[in-house]
């Protein structure tokens, strides 16, 4: 089978083609088109068949991967959302959760809080209401439900959003309210939380039924016009798309359910990353994803990525199962700004795809860590993604001249230099933040990085925290289009309990997972997966009587209360360093996650014809405070076993190291390189 995945990111569209049959890899970047992201997908799908010859009609799997979701919630360019909620609760988006400090800095004495995701006008009240222990208190008033429907329905409201008290302990109002709003706006997408996030806390549980609703006009436009024009060039193919959990699913539920689509780019990457430390034995990995925009983080603990259920995008609360990744704002176009008191700061504004950074020759006059790495000599202009993209060193040298060097009264590479520091800096914090702060030693780990950026900073940051093992993959700059072809299916389902182990037997809670699993399996049937049986993996939200967040814990073996208990207790020790094993210990919720097999399993064999377009050379780059010479070597050319001693530079498509004069490079059996460093 031929696999393409494709990433569309904020400056960079990544495309890969994988042939099953003997793992080569042909790749690509095109530019993103931001006014419509379509298109850039698309032409992008075209080049790479081009570059392999490949007929589309010859492709059966394409995963796709998009940031964004996430970019329409920042920048507030959902769809016009009404709220329809209890009567009496319409003002809880602004009145928030204010206890849990839900904002970017809790000292930012200059914060404001962002617009509301509904304005007020927008947030409808309706008489009805379900008791805190499932029972109906007042029945839905159905005749005002349908005024609201006609209210509604004469405006520019896109998308409605239902979200009653207590409905996830009983949606029984909130699935009345949907068959009325769905006979009265056929055309309108429309959500109930119940669906998003049957879970308690009305807040959040608000919060993310209504970003499910702004996302789904939009990105279910885009699905069906992705859908369309790939038939158009012949696709038959089965489409997937990469979800926030690190797992692909159907159009049908992404289109349902948008808000799984957060995180979607990163999270390729990090499936790829897991993919490669099952083939090469890594049990335990530091991921950072440098790319134009930011830097992320996340972990591998063994051999599977950190997951959390809760996340704050933009300060909105968001609960939706994702892996655990956080992002600064350090990428290769994160813009570089002088601020009052003299001192440099990097984004989080990003010169993004259009214009990019001054070194793209498209206009752009900030400086950017793009066009100090190319000032320093860490990019070369000739080469960039392979000569296919040819830089403009002067304009980079200029943006870095006028923009910091001249503000700050030294000359532009220092300039440059300082940058570097700074953005190295970030990106440390950012690691120690992921790893330090929850009760992991750095140094336990491998690091391995990729992005476009990302092993152009990968042994400063790793010298700086004390890491000892640097890797970078295959393709580092397309890696999260890779984990496109290499992650599998993946369906998360979840239900409240609210009761204490105490409360529980073991014949109770293997019933609760039981009937989960059951309403799982059966959704997942009506994804079309095929005949063989999928994984279930099972999870509990647990915390201690009346502590508000919880700690999700897994479940093995025959799930019993007693292992739930250690389990939760040992991770709790973890996090908080603590633990009161005498204490009652809250069961709030059960959750299952269903994986079907379906990612590509072989070992990369190389990038198709990469060889053949780069020779050696060399590269005149600032290192240690001085200008040196550097021997370049293509990766393409180094075969597995063979070691490159520093001083070099090891150069590819989509990305280049710098090896100092102690460090060398070995290319492992998977045709990663593997960077040891002193202790």
């Amino acid at each position: 089978m031929k696999r393409v995945g494709i990433d569309v990111g904020g400056t960079f569209t990544d495309v890969v083609l994988v042939d099953d049959a003997d793992g080569r890899v042909w790749s690509a970047k095109v530019p993103t088109t931001p006014r419509d992201r379509v298109l850039g997908a698309v032409e992008g799908f075209q080049r790479i068949l081009a570059l392999s010859g490949v007929a589309s009609c010859e492709v059966g799997f394409l995963g796709h991967g998009t940031t964004m979701a996430t970019n329409m919630v920042v920048e507030g360019k959902g769809a016009p959302v009404a709220l329809i909620t209890t009567k009496g609760f319409r003002d809880i988006l602004e009145l928030r959760r204010v206890s849990r400090h839900d904002r970017a800095d809790l000292y930012d004495l200059m914060f404001r809080n962002p617009r509301p995701l509904v304005p007020r006008r927008w947030r409808l009240e309706v008489a009805e209401r379900i008791r805190a222990d499932g029972g109906v208190e007042e029945r839905l008033d159905e005749a005002a439900l349908a005024a609201l429907a006609e209210r509604i329905a004469s405006s520019e409201i896109e998308a409605v959003a239902v979200s009653f008290l207590h409905a996830y302990l009983s949606p029984v109002h909130e699935r009345i309210a949907l068959g009325i709003l769905r006979s009265c706006l056929p055309d309108l997408f429309i959500c109930a939380s119940h669906d998003v996030n049957p879970e308690a806390m009305e807040y959040e549980r608000t919060s993310s039924t209504v970003i499910n609703a702004m996302l789904g006009p939009v990105c279910g436009r885009y699905i069906r016009r992705l859908e369309e024009m790939l038939k158009r060039l012949g696709f038959a193919g089965e489409l997937l798309f990469m979800q926030s959990n690190g797992g692909l699913a159907t159009p049908a539920l992404v289109a349902e359910r948008p808000l799984v689509l957060l995180e979607s780019g990163p999270a390729g990457g990090v499936s790829a990353a897991a993919r490669s430390c099952e083939q090469a034995d890594i049990r335990n990995a530091i991921l950072g994803d440098m790319g134009g925009t930011t830097f992320d983080v996340s972990l591998i603990r063994d051999f599977r990525p950190e997951l959390r259920t809760k996340n704050l995008l933009d300060t909105y609360a968001v609960r939706t199962p994702s892996i655990d990744i956080d992002s600064v704002g350090a990428g290769g176009g994160s813009i570089v700004w002088i601020d009052a008191g003299g001192g440099v700061r990097i984004g989080p504004h990003s010169a993004g795809a259009d214009p990019g950074p001054a070194c793209y020759g498209r206009g752009g006059t900030d400086a950017t860590v793009t066009d100090c790495n190319v000032v320093l000599g860490y990019i070369d202009p000739d080469r960039f993604l392979g000569g296919e993209f040819h830089l403009d060193a002067g304009a980079a040298w200029r943006a870095v001249e006028e923009t910091i060097a001249r503000p700050l009264g030294i000359g532009a590479v220092q300039a440059a230099e300082t940058v570097r520091a700074v953005a190295n800096a970030r990106m440390a914090q950012a690691i120690r933040i992921m790893t330090v702060e929850r009760g992991f030693d750095p140094r336990d780990f491998s690091y391995i990085c990729y992005g476009g950026a990302g092993p152009l900073h990968a042994l400063d940051l790793a010298t700086e925290i004390g890491i000892r093992r640097v890797v970078i993959p295959p393709l580092p700059g397309l890696f999260s289009a890779f984990g496109m072809t290499v992650a599998d299916q993946q369906y998360d389902f979840q239900a409240p309990v609210g009761a204490t182990l105490d409360e529980l037997t073991d014949a109770d809670l293997t019933q609760c997972f039981a009937d989960l699993e059951a309403l799982g399996t059966e959704e997942v049937a009506r994804a079309g997966l095929g005949a063989a049986a999928p994984a279930i993996i099972r999870r509990a939200d647990c915390c201690y009587v009346g502590q508000p967040d919880v700690i999700a814990v897994e479940l093995t073996g025959g799930d019993r209360i007693a292992a739930l208990r250690r389990n939760f207790e040992a991770a709790h020790l973890r996090l908080w360093n603590f633990a009161s094993p005498g204490k009652a210990v809250m069961l709030a919720n059960i959750r299952v996650q269903i994986v079907a097999r379906s990612g590509w399993r072989g070992g990369t064999a190389g990038e198709a014809g990469a060889a053949a377009a780069r020779g050696c050379g060399e590269r005149h780059m600032h290192l240690d405070g001085v200008w040196s010479t550097l021997p370049v070597f293509p990766r393409a050319t180094i075969p597995a076993g063979a070691c490159i001693e520093g001083p070099a530079v090891i150069e590819e498509h989509s990305s280049s190291v710098v090896l100092r004069k102690s460090q060398s490079a070995v290319v492992d059996g998977n045709l990663n390189l593997v960077i040891e460093l002193a202790a």
